[in-house]
C-alpha cells in the first residue's frame, strides 16, 4: 500500500514539475522580446538608416574584442574597412576572447552612437588616463570606425550571438 501511494506521489510531482517549466518558459519568451530580423551585412551598409531602432541579426567576423572592459566587439562583412560597433550592455557578462576571429550572428537594436560615448568607451577622450598610458588598448578598430563612410554613428545594443560553423 505505501509503495502504491509513493508511486502516485512520484508521478504527480514529475507532472507538476514537468508543467511549471513549461508555463514559464512560454511566458518569458512572450514578454518584451521582439523577433530579430535577419539582415545582410551588404545591406546594412547600404542602407543604415532603415535599421535604426529595429532588433537584426547580422553575420560578420569579429576583428577586435575589447581587452579592457570585454565589453564591445567590432564585426565586418565582405568589406574589411567597414566595421559594426557592437556595445554590450550592463547585464550582459563580457565578450570571450576567443571570438577574435571567428564568425557569428550577432542579434541586437540599432542605435545612433555618439562620438563622445565611444571616445570614454575606448578611452579615446583627450586627458583620460587610458590615452595616456602608455600599451593601453587605445583601440585602433574604434579609430577606423569613426574614419569610415558608413556605420561609423552606429552601434549595435548586443542580445546574444552565435557561432557560425
Amino acid at each position: 500500500m505505501i509503495r502504491k501511494l509513493l508511486s502516485v506521489a512520484i508521478v504527480a510531482l514529475i507532472i507538476t514539475s514537468c508543467g511549471n517549466t513549461g508555463k514559464k518558459a512560454a511566458s518569458s519568451k512572450t514578454e518584451g522580446t521582439i523577433e530579430a530580423t535577419k539582415v545582410e551585412f551588404a545591406s546594412l551598409i547600404s542602407n543604415p538608416e532603415d535599421y535604426i531602432g529595429k532588433n537584426i541579426s547580422v553575420e560578420g567576423k569579429v576583428v577586435h574584442v575589447c581587452t579592457m572592459s570585454g565589453k564591445k566587439l567590432f564585426i565586418t562583412g565582405d568589406d574589411p574597412n567597414v566595421s559594426l560597433y557592437v556595445q554590450a550592455g550592463e547585464e550582459i557578462p563580457k565578450f570571450p576572447m576567443e571570438l577574435l576571429g571567428s564568425k557569428i550572428v550577432v542579434e541586437g537594436t540599432i542605435t545612433k552612437a555618439t562620438a563622445t560615448v565611444m571616445e570614454e568607451e575606448e578611452g579615446l577622450a583627450e586627458g583620460t588616463k587610458m590615452a595616456q598610458t602608455p600599451g593601453a588598448d587605445t583601440c585602433v578598430t574604434a579609430k577606423a570606425l569613426a574614419a569610415q563612410p558608413v556605420l561609423s554613428d552606429l552601434m549595435m545594443v548586443y542580445n546574444k550571438h552565435t557561432l557560425v560553423k
